[in-house]
Parts: structure tokens; sequence; C-alpha cells
């Protein structure tokens, strides 16, 4: 793998935030960019204003409440419905995710600077125009700092957003006219002493955060160490960030960087693709760096933005959350495939850390027993509300807790099924249960929606069940039983069972997936959510006649639909049911053009069509991760399939690739085996098997032959393919090879 092919460079400065190098270390998030002044914006993961709208707090602010709201059909009722449930997501700054501001380097000698990034290193350089080195630097892997080497001399100053001072007015009003979407915080003091220069900002809770920042004179050069400090790490929060700082000086540039370049090297040989396509994999890798870059044990999940909160000098949008509506979903949807778990891993942890926090929504705005999780949440997972149709959405905790399943899918770790998935599971399955009611003989929510269909209108509550509901119903209460089999828990079996037989089936119409039984989709839309059914719950596969047959008619409906009201998510989502479909050609064109036409030059995606290609309608910008990380888990789908009870290698591979010669390395499939498996022009010519705990498993027979030879233990057998399946028990920790 070749990641200087990848790297980013811009020459000529950078006038845009959204368009910086973005450095970042799970915790800590910096992006480099300016012209005349270089400018390093700093962000940290935890960093929130959690303090909630004062509407959540009413009494009437409750599920039971919402229902009446909206089945009332009165005009009056729905404008109540907006205020309480939707219009808290704007009526005020807070709750949200906010930044800590910037730090601006003013040289004494101008020069037009060009900027370069390292992908195999996360060091990031700047050179003026004659090619002299500026500054480099880079966000520690290993500690909560940056680091950075300055040449030449220049003037440090603070830049601090201006939607957090309390003197900060829209249209010059007086001070007095608050600005909604103003912090209205006290300003801050900047204070410099003994080689630190810092600011501690006061809210209006006792919540304090502030930048640390130490310069060292080395001579010829000088390096800087910063780092975002809050009382929520203790009382001593600025002594223990200077004495951090101090120790890191001791340490110096050189030093630290060893470290954090050996932590980058392992993170790389988890696994690699090649395709020989050039636009898709710079995406793929600069993702993937993105990934590293934001999301890592022990720290918390990236929010919309991970690690770089917008430096706009307004709330990010969306105000930073987590939406549990896609977005999280789509986060961290890639990182089991490309075996980086401990990275993906802090999704898991946070959420079964919040189950006290989701427990409390579910009795205190549903009334239920059991846990739900608010489909827009603070990061102590309080509900932020938003459009009720999926930030009030039940269902939204099943596709949320899918992340449980799905790891252990990918791991066969019996443990986490029992003490983590199992119980997860348990509890959403108790809560959801507590909604439905019974209708000659069926289970029914008394609220459904298909997220994001009609948008927030009235008539964005479908019939129940919406398939989007029911998809994820069936998902739940078939994978509880299941989970129950295995663990063999006989009396919650038929529990379960019953649960699932009382559900209606997916409804459709002639193999036409519908949005809910009597309506069908009518018009291009960004959200594929009543496809749910097909992916990523997988259930409905591309296995006999009659489910080919829905693919392909759902593919169809989605082509004469057309993308007009598509965003970005829009084509990675569509490229993952191609795949599904074994549509090569379908899968590439989706992430062709999510490639060329919504990815800005720093690996950032941005939602809109903002090159006016003609691909969408929405023509705006706004920055979000979740669809790059979709993007690599539609590769990984055209190159390794797991989910039909055998391994199938390259299942979607277009018409461009064919010429070329396209391998993967290491890519984790379920149960934990890792597979690589090279592709020539003639077919495949060799696969390698390996899992840290034996195991016996299905391969879709790749080769052209129905026998095949299977090296191992430096010995070689031959094993003969039956029904197109190849059956090969992988001994621990040894390497399984199998060619032609």
């Amino acid at each position: 793998m070749e990641l200087k092919t990848y790297d980013i460079k811009q020459n000529g400065g950078i006038s845009q935030w959204d368009k910086a190098l973005p450095l970042g270390n799970g915790r800590l998030g910096m992006l480099l960019y300016g012209t005349d002044t270089l400018r390093l914006s700093l962000d940290r993961v935890d960093l929130w204003y959690t303090r909630l709208s004062h509407t959540v707090k009413e009494p009437g602010f409750t599920y039971d409440n919402l229902k009446q709201l909206v089945q009332s059909g009165k005009e009056e009722d729905w404008q109540e419905f907006l205020r309480l449930f939707n219009n808290i997501y704007s009526a005020t700054a807070y709750p949200s995710k906010i930044t800590a501001g910037r730090l601006e380097l003013a040289f004494a000698d101008a020069f037009q600077p060009d900027f370069y990034l390292s992908l195999e290193t996360a060091e990031a350089c700047v050179q003026d125009e004659n090619g002299i080195v500026r500054m480099t630097g880079f966000a520690s892997a290993t500690d909560f700092i940056g680091v950075f080497r300055i040449y030449g001399e220049y003037s440090l100053s603070f830049h601090i957003p201006k939607y957090i001072s309390e003197t900060d007015t829209q249209d010059g009003a007086s001070p007095s006219i608050r600005n909604p979407h103003n912090m209205g915080y006290p300003p801050a003091q900047i204070v410099k002493e003994e080689g630190f220069t810092y600011y501690r900002q006061k809210t209006h809770t006792d919540f304090e955060y502030g930048i640390v920042v130490f310069e060292k004179d080395c001579g010829s050069w000088r390096e800087l160490y910063c780092t975002i400090t809050a009382n929520t790490d203790g009382k001593n929060d600025i002594a223990f960030a200077k004495e951090k700082l101090l120790w890191a000086a001791e340490q110096g540039y050189t030093t630290l960087m060893k470290s954090h370049t050996a932590w980058w090297e392992a993170y790389w040989a988890k696994s690699e693709i090649n395709t020989g396509d050039p636009m898709l994999e710079q995406v793929y890798y600069r993702s993937q760096y993105l990934f590293a870059s934001c999301s890592r044990k022990g720290f918390y999940p990236m929010p919309l933005q991970g690690v770089w909160t917008a430096d706009s000098d307004s709330l990010p949008p969306w105000k930073g959350d987590y939406h549990h509506d896609t977005n999280t979903q789509l986060s961290y949807q890639a990182y089991l495939k490309a075996n980086r778990l401990p990275e993906g891993e802090v999704f898991l942890d946070y959420l079964w850390n919040l189950r006290e926090a989701f427990t409390a929504y579910a009795k205190n705005f549903f009334g239920v027993d059991g846990l739900l999780i608010p489909g827009v949440s603070t990061i102590d997972g309080k509900p932020m509300g938003g459009w009720p149709q999926y930030s009030m959405s039940p269902t939204m905790s099943v596709w949320t807790a899918q992340s449980f399943d799905e790891y252990y899918l990918y791991t066969g770790d019996m443990d986490f099924l029992q003490n983590r998935a199992y119980p997860f599971f348990t509890e959403i399955g108790k809560a959801i249960e507590g909604l439905l009611v019974e209708r000659d003989g069926k289970l029914y929510l008394p609220l459904s929606s298909s997220p994001e269909i009609h948008d927030n209108a009235p008539s964005a509550y479908l019939q129940p069940n919406s398939n989007f509901d029911l998809a994820l119903m069936r998902y739940l209460y078939s994978t509880l039983a299941d989970y129950a089999k295995q663990l063999n828990d006989e009396p919650s079996i038929a529990h379960w069972e019953g649960i699932l037989y009382r559900l209606d089936d997916i409804a459709m119409d002639n193999d036409h997936i519908l949005l809910t039984a009597g309506e069908g989709l009518q018009e291009s839309h960004r959200h594929f959510s009543h496809l749910m059914c097909l992916y990523p719950l997988h259930l409905i596969n591309f296995d006999t006649p009659e489910h080919k047959s829905i693919y392909q008619r759902t593919l169809s409906e989605l082509e004469f639909l057309g993308t007009g009201m598509w965003v970005g998510f829009s084509f990675a989502m569509a490229a993952q049911i191609y795949a599904m479909a074994q549509n090569g050609n379908g899968a590439y064109r989706n992430l062709y053009t999510f490639a060329h036409g919504f990815m800005e030059h720093n690996g950032f995606h941005v939602n809109g069509d903002f090159k006016h290609y003609g691909y969408s309608t929405f023509h705006y910008r706004p920055f979000t991760l979740e669809s790059s990380f979709g993007f690599c888990d539609a590769l990984h789908e055209m190159l390794l399939q797991d989910h039909m009870g055998y391994i199938h290698i390259f299942p979607a591979i277009p018409d461009e690739w064919k010429e070329s010669t396209i391998s993967f390395t290491d890519l984790r499939s379920r149960g934990g085996v890792l597979v690589s498996a090279v592709r020539e022009q003639n077919g495949v010519r060799k696969m390698e098997l390996k899992c840290d705990t034996s195991r016996t498993i299905c391969i879709r027979n790749p080769f052209e032959t129905d026998t095949v030879r299977m090296e191992m233990y430096s010995e070689t057998e031959t094993i003969k393919a039956k029904d197109s399946i190849l059956t090969v028990t992988i001994p621990a920790g040894v390497s399984v090879f199998l060619t032609c």
C-alpha cells in the first residue's frame, strides 16, 4: 500500500476551516489552515455544553402527549407538537458540541503557505513558496497534546469563537437582545506566564475549559505544545496541563514523534485494500485516516464532526451532536471488516456505559421499563429534540444496538454475547414490547415513521407499522430468539418468537418494497429507511429468484426516481444495496459519484453537491463524517461478503476493475476470520485464511475448478467443492492458503 499517493496537499494557502489539514488522536482534534496568518483550530471530543433546554423538563414532554398531539389532527395541537418536540433543537444554543477556539500565528516575514499532510505518519507540514519548511506538527497518538516545530519569528494570539462571548450580538443589536445561538458565557481571560499562554472559559454551570500552550525556544526554531483542559479532568486541570506540556517539551519533538509514528505504523498494518482505482482508494484511505484520528478506545465516540467542530464563529452543523439516525450507525459500520477493532469499540463502550441514562429516558419519556436511546442525543445520553419522527423514534434504539450484534458476529466472542449483546438487546426488546398494542392478533407501534420520509410534516407519521419500524422490530426479536437459543435461555425463546410471530411481514406490492402497507415511495429521497430489510439488517438476501427480483425492482425504482433529492450519504447507502445485489457496476457508479462530487480535498465529506456536477439539487456544504465510513463499508462489501453463511470474495466487481489486479489483506469476516485474497484478470489467484481460534468455515468457491489446493503447516492437500461451497477447518493461529 502506497499511502503517500493519497497524502493531502494544498498549495497557495487554505482559507476555510473545512478545507484544513485535519489532525487528531481520538480525543484532541486540530485543523491547520490559513493564508497570511496560520490558524490552528483546537477541539476536544468531550467538549460539550450539556445544559438542557427547559422544554425537556416540561410535564408535556412525554410520548403519551406526543401521540395525542399527532393524532388529534388539530392545527393548534400540531403547533404545540412542534414547540415541545421539534423547536427545542433550535430555540437555544444549548445543549451543543462546542469548540475551544484557535491559535493564530502571524509570522514577521509574510509568505504564501503550501500545506502537506502525510497519512502514513499523520504529520502536517507547511512550506513557503520557496519550498522552505516553516512549520511541522502532529496530534500525538500516545499523549493528549499537539506538538509543533515552527521556523521563523511569529506572534501568537487566541481567537475565541464569537458565539461563546456574552458581548456578541446579532446585527449590531444591543447586548440585551440575545442571539438564541449565542452561549452568552462571560469573556475569557487570557494569561501569559513563564512560557505559557492560556485562557480559562467559564460557563453558566460549573463547567470550565480552556486552551493551554507552552512555547520552547530551540535556537533556530521554536517548539509549541498545546492541549485543551477542562475541570472535568480534575480540580487542578490547568496545573496538570502545564505539567504535561512541560514534560512533553523535555521529551522534545523528535522523541515524541517516534512513539507517534509507531502507533500509526501498527494501525496501518491491520488491513489494506488494492483496487487499482486511485479515486476510490484515495477516499478510502483518507477516511481510514480520519477514523483513527477521531475515534479511539478510552475516549468518546465521534459525534457528527468528530474532533473537528466547526471553526466558523457559529454553532456546528446540527450542533455537532450524536445523531442515531444514520449518522452514528454509518460512522461505525466499516471498522469491523477493516479489522480496526479498538478504534471502533469506543462506540460500544459508550453505549454500554450510558445504560442508566437510556433506562431513565425509556421510563421518563416513553413510560416503559427497559432501555431506549434518544435519536438525537447529548454526549451524556439525554434527548435534544429535533424532528420527532426520528429524534423520538423508539426503533432508532434497535438500529443503534445493531453495533453490539455486529461486534459479536465479527469476533465470535461468546463472553461478549452473554454479558453485553444479549443484555443490551433484552432491555431494548423489553421497552419496545411495552409500547406495542395488539390489534386483530398483530402487534403495532402507536406511532410509526420512516425517517426522513415526508420530513417533519404530519404525513411523516405513516400507518403503523412502517417498513422501517417493522424491519427493525423483526430483526430485534429474531436476534433475541437466536441469542436465547445460543445461550440456552429456554424460557425466553418462546417469548421472543411469540412477539416475532405477531409482527407483520415486510409490506410489499408485487416484489416492490413499500414505505408502509398501501403507500410506496413516490419521489427521489435522500434516506432509504424503508429498505432496512435489505441492508444493513439482511432480512432479505440476494439468494433466491424471488429475493433477487425484490432487489432488482428496488434498484430500478431508485434509478427511476433519480438522485435529485439525494445527499452524500445516499450514494454510499445506495452502493451498499447494489453490492448486496452483487451489482458491481451500480455500486461503483454510486461510489464514484460520491468521491467525485461530495468530497473536499482534505478528505471531508460535505453532504451536498457543492461542485455543481448535477448529482443532486442540494448544493450546500455542511461537513459530517458518517458518509465517508458508509463509503468504506460499501467498498468492503464489493470485495468480501459473509452474511449468507459463507465467505464470498469479490462478489461485486465492476467492469472498470476487471482488467486490474485487485487484492485485500486481513479483512475481517464473521467469526473473527481474517481473509486475504488476490484476483487477477483471469480470476482469483489465491486466498489466505487465519483466525485466533479454531474454526470450520464455508467459502463460496472462487476458483475456476472444483478441486482446490490447500496448504497448511507447509503441507499441501486437495479439497473438493460441494455445490460450489468449500468447507475448511482453520487451526488457531495458523494460516491456511487456497489456490487453484
